[in-house]
């Protein structure tokens, strides 16, 4: 019956049960079955998502898994960028008030993230209407996010001072003080079946996306977009980017981050706005071994075309660590795929910035400038790439492509017999390269074809 229950879940939830849910779904079925897979299933059918048995599941399925302040960089551009001009625009409209959802918030730590960052960025906040709601799915979540406690593994990557600051310590942990818990409304609603909340100015919807079936995540993405003021902003998780109609929003491409802007007037198409760095990045430490094996995995998903899985992977790594320059271009390399240019050109900014001798990232950057016709910014990343790694066969092969299209076939063909060389170094079955899942031996089997071309 796994069939039967992944349909469901999907429906009514919108969650992807795809391989990596599906094994371990049939214990998490057994275990809220208490033996009675028909019965539960007749159960489900029959309750809302907010009966025990649905809940019991949603908690089996969902991941939690948040802390304060998560992505420091959101919240310096909420600080310095979205709030104040927000906050200047209401002032002198004299409407001194402000809407805010978080969406899939979890156990709260999010919406009181924005909470803490609100009190630091508007000195009359209590002069202000201030609607600050966290909605999720997960009842259980919520009842923890209106306890507001927390232990000490919610407060890594913060300043030592946030605790001090905004809460008190209870023997529980660390409990939330007032004002800031009075500032956020919590309620339980579905992403699927309910509307959702009107009259936004910011959404953060992080992290949920990833989570969703294609359709459901291309569904939502409409509904946020109502649901915002024009104007609004709506912040994605970073491993995350938009999937459908693209010319509806204003894509704001800042230094390790891509924000999404609902137009105040209807756009004739796509609208990419660039903004210049303005702090660096700061360093975080690896969890090296568990890093490589999310890597891996998700190099292996995008090989087997899996790339919705890869991506939930990399979101996971990357919220470890931040700085994982390979899981940035993996994710460039996806989001380039899905025409995703502007988020894919932000995460190789990054991976680049961690590391300015990747050659992956800067083979691909130059396959995009190719793609857009930028030939002499791509020979420069070609070569930038070849630099950084001399026996990138991809690298090597696109150069001979270039070559070949000025018109100089013996240069281009010393480039192809290198690549050729280098692919049969490797064991035939081997990938190619993280970013591609040909096999060496097709690969030299395509620059072969080329060689032809130019020998026949």
């Amino acid at each position: 019956m796994i069939d039967e229950f992944s349909s469901l879940i999907e429906a009514r939830t919108g969650l992807s049960v795809d391989t990596r849910f599906r094994a371990d779904l049939q214990e998490i079925l057994q275990q809220v079955a208490a033996g009675d897979l028909p019965g539960l299933h007749q159960t489900l059918r029959q309750t809302q998502v907010s009966a025990p048995k649905w809940q019991a599941l949603i908690q089996a399925l969902t991941i939690g898994e948040t802390y304060f302040l998560r992505d420091t960089d959101t919240f310096h551009l909420l600080r310095t960028h979205m709030l104040p001009a927000l906050i200047r625009a209401r002032r002198e409209a004299r409407q001194l008030e402000l809407h805010i959802w978080c969406a899939g918030c979890a156990t709260g730590e999010e919406p009181y993230s924005v909470a803490m960052t609100l009190l630091e960025t508007l000195p009359d906040w209590d002069r202000w209407q201030i609607h600050l709601i966290g909605t999720d799915l997960n009842m259980a979540a919520l009842d923890q996010a209106r306890a507001g406690i927390y232990r000490d593994w919610s407060f890594r990557h913060c300043p030592p001072d946030l605790k001090s600051r905004y809460f008190e310590a209870v023997s529980a942990g660390w409990r939330i003080r007032p004002p800031l818990r009075d500032m956020v409304t919590f309620q339980h609603l579905n992403l699927i079946e309910t509307p959702p909340l009107p009259q936004a100015d910011i959404i953060f919807c992080r992290n949920v996306l990833i989570y969703l079936t294609r359709p459901r995540a291309a569904a939502l993405e409409e509904h946020l977009h109502a649901a915002l003021n024009p104007g609004g902003w709506l912040l994605l998780g970073s491993s995350e980017a938009l999937r459908a109609q693209r010319d509806h929003w204003i894509t704001h491409v800042y230094p390790n981050l891509v924000l999404y802007q609902k137009p105040t007037q209807p756009l004739s198409g796509p609208v990419t706005r660039r903004h210049p760095e303005e702090h660096p990045l700061e360093p975080i430490i690896a969890n090296g071994q568990a890093n490589g094996d999310l890597y891996r995995a998700a190099v292996n998903a995008v090989h087997t075309d899996q790339t919705y899985e890869a991506e939930r992977l990399l979101a996971e790594l990357l919220a470890d660590n931040p700085n994982h320059a390979g899981a940035h271009t993996l994710l460039a390399f996806i989001f380039a795929n899905r025409s995703a240019v502007p988020e894919a050109q932000a995460h190789l900014d990054t991976a680049l910035r961690i590391d300015t001798m990747l050659g992956d990232a800067h083979y691909l950057r130059a396959a995009l400038y190719l793609e857009n016709g930028e030939r002499a910014r791509a020979e420069r990343a070609l070569r930038a790439a070849l630099y950084c790694q001399r026996d990138h066969p991809l690298a090597t092969f696109l150069m001979g492509i270039l070559y070949a299209q000025a018109g100089d076939l013996p240069r281009a063909s010393r480039a192809w017999r290198l690549a050729q060389a280098l692919a049969s170094a490797l064991p035939p079955q081997a990938p190619i390269s993280d970013l591609s899942d040909m096999t060496a031996a097709a690969f030299g089997v395509l620059v072969q074809t080329q060689l032809d071309s130019v020998q026949g």
